[in-house]
C-alpha cells in the first residue's frame, strides 16, 4: 500500500486528521510517513494546534474490531493537572464527539491493533501520553502514578505507563522529575541512547543533541545504555552529582545540582561561563535571539544569575559590565564590541 493511500484525507478537518496521525504514529511511522507528517504538522498552524490538543488529552484505553468496515475504540481523558504557566489538563469540549467521527471515519485503518495498540495494552492499563512546552514555557503535570515532572522550555516528553513499568521517553529539551515510590514498577527515562533508571527519587535529565545529562537531587539512579553497545558503560549516582554522557564516553562528577535545575524558579545562573554558552543557554528562553557579531566578545567570561526570557535585560547588564554595546532591531539583538 502506498504511503498516500494511508495517509491522504483531503475532506479531513484539522482534529479528524490530528486524530488519526495520533493512532497512526502510535505503531512507529516509516521515514516516508514521518516524512509526510512533518509535512502535514508544518502546513497550518491549525494542524499543529488540533494535534498538540490531542497528544495532551487522549488515553487511549482499548481497542476492539467489530467488523472489517467499523471499529470501536473507547477514549478518556488522562487528567493531568499543572501547578504552572501551561495547562495540560484542557479538553476538547466534544471529545466524545470526534471519537465518534474519527471511529466512523477510520474504521478500515483499525482492522491491524498495531496502529492503536494491543488488547494486551489495554488489559494492562496502559497510559500515553505526549507532553510538551513552547519557547520560553515551563510547565508542571502531575502523572497517573503520583509523579510529578516540570517541563523546562521547548522540551517533549512521552509517557508510557503499564502494569508492568513505567516508560518516559525525553524527545526533546529539558525534566525535572520527582518519582512516586514504586517498587513494583521501576521508573524509566529514555534520552538518546541512554536511559535512567529509577524507583522513588528527584532528578534532571536534558537532551543536548545527542548527548545526556543528568543531575540527582534526591536518592539514587542507575544510568545505562539502552542497547547493549561494546564501550558505553553503566552508571550508579548519587545525590549531588551531575553525569554527561556522549555517544562515547560517560563522567560522573560532584556538582550544584540545585544551581543546574534553577530553571524551574525561572532562572539560570553562570559561573565564569564564555559569554558565548551564556547567550546560547539565554536564547532558549526567548523568541528574541541574541546574536554576537565578533568572535573576541564570545569569549568574556560572566558570572551572575539572570530571569529566563529577559533577553533585553540580560544585554544590558552585559553592556554595562563590559566594553560592549547591545542593539536591538526587531526580534534580533546584536552584541558587539564597543567603540
Amino acid at each position: 500500500m502506498s504511503v498516500e493511500s494511508v495517509i491522504q484525507f483531503p475532506s479531513e478537518t484539522p482534529a479528524e486528521a490530528a486524530a488519526r496521525w495520533f493512532a497512526l504514529r502510535r505503531r512507529r511511522l516509516d521515514c516516508a510517513e514521518e516524512q509526510a507528517f512533518a509535512d502535514w504538522l508544518e502546513a497550518d498552524p491549525a494542524h499543529r494546534h488540533a494535534y498538540e490538543d490531542v497528544t495532551r488529552s487522549w488515553d487511549i484505553a482499548a481497542f476492539a474490531a467489530t467488523d472489517p468496515n467499523v471499529a470501536a475504540m473507547r477514549t478518556e481523558a488522562l487528567m493531568v493537572r499543572p501547578t504552572k504557566q501551561r495547562d495540560f489538563s484542557h479538553l476538547w469540549g466534544a471529545v466524545a464527539t470526534l471519537a465518534l467521527v474519527f471511529v466512523i471515519t477510520l474504521g478500515f485503518a483499525f482492522t491491524d491493533p498495531g496502529l492503536i495498540g494491543s488488547a494486551g495494552d489495554a488489559a494492562m492499563g496502559r497510559d500515553h501520553l505526549v507532553l510538551r512546552t513552547g519557547v520560553g514555557e515551563r510547565a508542571t503535570a502531575t502523572l497517573a502514578d503520583g509523579s510529578t515532572v516540570i517541563l523546562n522550555t521547548s522540551s517533549v516528553l512521552e509517557v508510557n505507563f503499564s502494569s508492568a513499568r513505567r516508560d518516559i521517553r525525553l524527545v526533546a529539551g529539558q525534566v525535572l522529575f520527582k518519582v512516586a515510590h514504586d517498587t513494583a514498577r521501576p521508573f524509566i527515562v529514555a534520552a538518546a541512547d541512554r536511559q535512567v533508571i529509577a524507583v522513588g527519587t528527584e532528578f534532571e535529565v536534558k537532551l543536548c543533541g545527542e548527548n545526556v545529562r543528568v543531575a540527582l537531587l534526591h536518592g539514587k539512579i542507575r544510568v545505562e545504555p539502552i542497547a547493549a553497545t561494546a564501550g558505553l558503560k553503566t552508571a550508579v549516582m548519587a545525590p549531588g552529582q551531575e553525569l554527561v554522557a556522549t555517544h562515547a564516553a560517560l563522567v560522573v562528577k560532584p556538582a550544584d545540582v540545585e544551581e543546574l535545575v534553577s530553571w524551574r524558579d525561572g532562572r539560570v545562573r553562570f559561573d565564569n561561563t564564555p559569554l558565548a554558552d551564556a547567550v546560547a543557554e539565554m536564547n532558549r528562553y526567548s523568541k528574541t535571539r541574541i546574536v554576537i557579531e565578533d568572535p573576541a566578545v564570545s569569549k568574556i567570561r560572566i558570572t551572575g544569575a539572570f530571569r529566563t526570557g529577559q533577553s533585553r535585560s540580560f544585554t544590558e547588564t552585559v553592556s554595562e559590565a563590559f566594553p560592549v554595546k547591545a542593539e536591538q532591531s526587531g526580534d534580533v539583538i546584536r552584541i558587539q564590541r564597543r567603540s
